[in-house]
């Protein structure tokens, strides 16, 4: 399927006529899209749909006329925007778009809205947005109700919250896991569903289901850890096989409840990472001693047990990478953005909410090897995190148009996959950028999701 996509700006007018819907476009635009005046036509701006009467005038092929009224109907501010344009000689349709809708959790008992880690981020989608043409908001699903929404829109330098047209496509960057769980989102998610909005990115991913997936290509099982899910008997095997491990929350995120165990001698030594910077250390004399604390932690959560990769280390700590994933026009996956994670002293997790440090993936590999062998070991890493999206998103239920992939490096060179997470942090990028990669990815992906529900073929 190829769409021809084409940049508009809609201007308002003030009409007075008995037909208010009508629109008004160049007579070479009605000749190219080969429009039939003499016929009805649909206007879907999002999932919004208007029926309307177009006419030609003497005007730039790259405008288009609405009426006060005609902007109001689609629920817009009454001023020029820009939009993305495509016609459909087989229903005799115009679409404008994309209308994103972004879903988050957000706070609004202040002034204004807070988006909490993302909120610096739904600034520049909509300064994308802006630029390419289209129409942003933020919203929460609470404020979906019998087939309106409200949601929040950027003017005059404030979000301001207002009824919005119903998407054309959905980004979900809910933060939390409860929420996503409750029976109030799934109420929402059953009612865009019926609606045929597309919503990608639509929930967590496990490290279970990651690993699972992951661990059904065979060609795959080289770059993945040691895992098992974490019981007493398990545990006990992987770490009298390797003797230190991981032992994660399959639902965790940034470094939290990570527990570091090594076997020395008899002892067990436990290191805890927690919601502070400062890891607890816990001694053990034996196994036993051991598994009766572990117990308790098992009563509370449910964990992964992973072989402790060693990994390279830059100034005696251990680092790895986080490679931001995309999809584009033609449905295949991208590497967009990619760091290193430097892990504070005294730590063993690299995230940044627990104080690690980020460069530039180039450069440290410069420092610990050559030019060359650092430009190959990055183009290595990024065509494993790609390999990894693709596999993840191919077998996973629902649209994933984004991933943030963690790749280690262990002494010998040897490339892991340590992890991959589908509401990845937006506070590791490069922020000299005003508007970064994954900003411009988000959007392209959503312009083809909204439009077709399918990649397109033209360049936008």
């Amino acid at each position: 399927m190829s769409v021809s996509l084409l940049p508009i700006t809609i201007i308002p007018v003030k009409r007075f006529q008995e037909n208010l819907f009508r629109i008004q476009m160049s007579h070479s635009l009605i000749h190219y899209w080969n429009i039939d005046l003499h016929i009805p036509h649909v206007l879907h701006i999002g999932r919004r749909s208007i029926q309307i009467t177009i006419e030609g005038a003497n005007m730039t092929k790259d405008q288009f006329l609405f009426s006060d009224r005609l902007f109001q109907e689609c629920l817009l501010p009454i001023e020029e925007l820009n939009f993305v344009a495509a016609y459909s000689n087989t229903d005799h349709s115009l679409t404008l778009g994309p209308v994103i809708g972004l879903l988050t959790d957000l706070n609004d008992t202040g002034e204004e809205p807070d988006f909490r880690s993302i909120h610096a981020f739904c600034y520049e989608l909509h300064e994308v947005v802006s630029n390419l043409g289209g129409y942003f908001y933020v919203f929460h699903f609470k404020d979906f109700e019998a087939g309106k929404l409200q949601g929040y829109c950027h003017q005059d330098g404030m979000w301001l919250k207002k009824e919005v047209p119903l998407p054309g496509v959905i980004y979900n960057r809910i933060h939390s896991r409860l929420l996503e769980a409750s029976t109030a989102f799934q109420s929402f998610r059953k009612s865009i569903s019926s609606l045929t909005i597309p919503m990608f990115n639509d929930r967590f991913l496990s490290k279970k289901e990651v690993h699972q997936l992951l661990h059904s290509e065979y060609h795959m099982e080289p770059y993945l850890p040691d895992t098992v899910i974490a019981d007493e008997q398990t545990v006990k095997e992987l770490l009298a096989k390797h003797e230190s491990i991981y032992i994660k929350p399959i639902h965790g995120s940034q470094g939290r409840s990570i527990i570091r165990t090594t076997l020395n001698g008899d002892e067990i030594i436990a290191q805890l990472s927690s919601g502070s910077r400062k890891e607890e250390t816990l001694f053990f004399e034996n196994y036993t001693r051991f598994t009766h604390w572990f117990k308790h932690q098992l009563m509370k959560k449910t964990f992964l047990a992973q072989q402790a990769i060693p990994l390279q280390t830059y100034k005696n700590r251990q680092f790895d990478f986080r490679i931001l994933c995309h999809k584009n026009f033609q449905d295949t996956w991208k590497a967009t953005s990619a760091v290193a994670r430097v892990s504070a002293e005294q730590q063993f997790v690299s995230n940044i909410a627990r104080g690690g440090e980020m460069m530039k993936p180039i450069k440290i590999f410069s420092l610990l090897s050559d030019q060359k062998t650092a430009i190959q070991q990055l183009a290595l890493l990024k065509e494993l995190a790609v390999e990894t999206a693709s596999i993840i998103s191919q077998k996973s239920d629902g649209l994933i148009g984004e991933l943030g992939i963690d790749i280690g490096i262990d002494n010998k060179g040897k490339l892991w996959i340590i992890e991959a997470n589908s509401k990845p942090s937006k506070n590791f990028e490069d922020s000299c950028k005003k508007i970064r990669p994954s900003a411009k990815a988000l959007i392209e992906y959503a312009v083809s999701l909204s439009f077709s529900g399918r990649p397109l073929k033209e360049d936008y």
